[in-house]
């Protein structure tokens, strides 16, 4: 049946049209029933069944159904009754506790992906997968079916090196710096990187400032072509079906464990990753907030690789404050270029960036991964390279970090009591600038003139807030006034010590070390 669009304003959790209730009994459905409508793309929808609201040929549409379908006001669509899946058989046998096979999950990310689910079946199934403990198989089984919704790289060479990080900690700005170390030395590293969610900051956000992020398939072979190693933003091109999981979720505010390594691994999946090394910042107010929680993370990681045959090796690194003195996106681009123009830097910076890096050397065959890094950054050859791959993604080769100017409205925060840093809170400088437009407004954010156990005296400027208009500036300044991002007092605070804080190795790689020691 063909209908004519009207807009609606009917706000509900998941997505429902108006029907009036003649077209409902010649398309014989009714409140409990689903409906497929189609337009540029299709959707599963609910129904409300009026005789007032919507007259007879017409069905009225809440603007987040239009959108997701590509209808227009006064449009038609066709609409027809939605029989419900097989593949939600196979979602009621995992809220049963049951294990599912590889077919039937296959089966339930097709639905998902062609639209055939509801978004309240797509929560069962990820609340089920995460309730009834998901077996890492199962896991696996996923990533795969997830990774075959999207195109599929294969650059026809190995290694595939990649760098990926677990998030939660502000300016995290060392992607751009490793790529650039681990493509010097000739290996091929197709980063992938998002945008900002509920941070202040994603490393697509700041390396949008000075080059394209977004690459289609063609690009990216290009790139890689080029210069060995791309800073790209991992589109909906690979692993789409991932954001239909995400927006489902993102309702109920849940991130379980078993749907995000997947996701995770079904873009390293995509492009044909050999060698992944997983950055796990741990430290109070991050995603992971202890030892124990890392350990199980990585252990489910290196775990989910091998059955992938992908080696994931994983680094925990310090996560109690931010990293380096900027936050934002402009802000993060300096700060980063600036430490591969001088070879040196922010010390948090230059020790995390090595120190990843270095493990990727080592997973390639070399023996000290960070003295090398630490030589490659000092020489100047990852600069170069950083600006080969920022110009093989439509950059200026001649980028320089003053190019970058962050907004102009500007506000010092003051030490109140001389002493000094005793800690800076993750989320409270992550609201402050979000406050100031972060990550929309790319010159929003803020700047730290100091960092944990740096000795203050009153009056001293703590940080600097940017912003690219005075209301976004004004409302930053009220979220700090509101909170305590930074605390001084007169406790000398010990240092924090070296950013990596452990290295997990891959299970595989661990038996083969153990079976090396007991033939000697």
């Amino acid at each position: 049946m063909k209908l004519i669009v009207q807009p609606s304003d009917v706000a509900m959790s998941e997505p429902v049209v108006m029907l009036n209730r003649d077209d409902c009994l010649q398309l014989g459905v009714g409140p409990t029933d689903r409906i497929l409508i189609t337009s540029v793309r299709s959707i599963v929808t609910s129904i409300v069944t009026t005789d007032n609201e919507v007259g007879k040929g017409s069905i009225g549409m809440p603007a987040y159904v239009l959108e997701r379908c590509g209808a227009t006001d006064g449009g038609l669509v066709d609409v027809v009754y939605s029989p419900m899946p097989e593949s939600v058989k196979s979602i009621r046998k995992k809220i049963n506790g049951n294990t599912l096979n590889g077919e039937e999950i296959g089966s339930i990310v097709e639905d998902i992906m062609e639209g055939n689910l509801a978004e309240k079946e797509i929560l069962a199934f990820v609340s089920a997968f995460n309730v009834n403990n998901a077996t890492i198989s199962e896991i696996a089984q996923l990533t795969r079916s997830m990774a075959s919704t999207g195109i599929m790289v294969d650059f026809g060479t190995m290694p595939v090196m990649d760098f990926h990080s677990l998030g939660g900690v502000p300016g995290n700005k060392i992607t751009p710096i490793v790529v650039s170390i681990v493509a010097s030395e000739g290996l091929l590293i197709p980063k992938m990187s998002s945008r900002a969610i509920s941070s202040a900051c994603g490393t697509s956000d700041f390396v949008d400032t000075f080059c394209d992020v977004e690459l289609d398939r063609e690009q990216l072979m290009s790139a890689i072509k080029r210069a060995n190693g791309v800073f790209a933003c991992g589109n909906e091109d690979y692993a789409p079906v991932g954001r239909k999981i995400i927006r489902a979720e993102r309702p109920m505010g849940i991130d379980p464990r078993p749907t995000m390594l997947a996701s995770i691994m079904s873009k390293k999946v995509a492009i044909g990753t050999t060698h992944l090394l997983i950055d796990i910042p741990m430290g109070e107010g991050s995603k992971i907030p202890d030892i124990a929680t890392a350990r199980d993370y990585a252990k489910d990681l290196t775990e989910l690789g091998t059955l992938l045959g992908i080696h994931v090796e994983c680094g925990v690194s310090r996560a109690d404050e931010p990293i380096g003195h900027m936050i934002g996106p402009i802000l993060e681009a300096k700060e980063c270029i600036e430490v591969l123009e001088r070879g040196d830097g922010d010390p948090e910076v230059v020790d995390k960036a090595c120190s990843m890096a270095g493990i990727l050397l080592e997973m390639a065959g070399e023996q000290d991964g960070k003295e090398r890094a630490l030589k490659i950054l000092g020489s100047g050859a990852a600069h170069r390279k950083f600006l080969e791959i920022v110009e093989a993604q439509n950059g200026d080769p001649g980028l320089r970090s003053e190019h970058l100017v962050p907004g102009s409205f500007v506000k010092d925060v003051h030490a109140k009591r001389t002493g000094f840093v005793q800690y800076i809170d993750n989320a409270g400088m992550v609201a402050i600038a979000k406050g100031a437009g972060a990550p929309s407004d790319l010159g929003a954010g803020l700047e730290m003139l100091h960092k944990k156990g740096d000795r203050v005296e009153e009056g001293d400027v703590l940080f600097r807030i940017y912003a690219e208009n005075q209301a976004k500036l004004d409302r930053a300044v009220e979220s700090a006034r509101s909170r305590r991002p930074m605390y001084v007092q007169d406790t000398p605070v010990q240092d924090s010590g070296p950013m990596m804080l452990e290295r997990i190795p891959s299970k595989k790689l661990l038996d083969l070390i153990r079976f090396a020691r007991s033939t000697k």
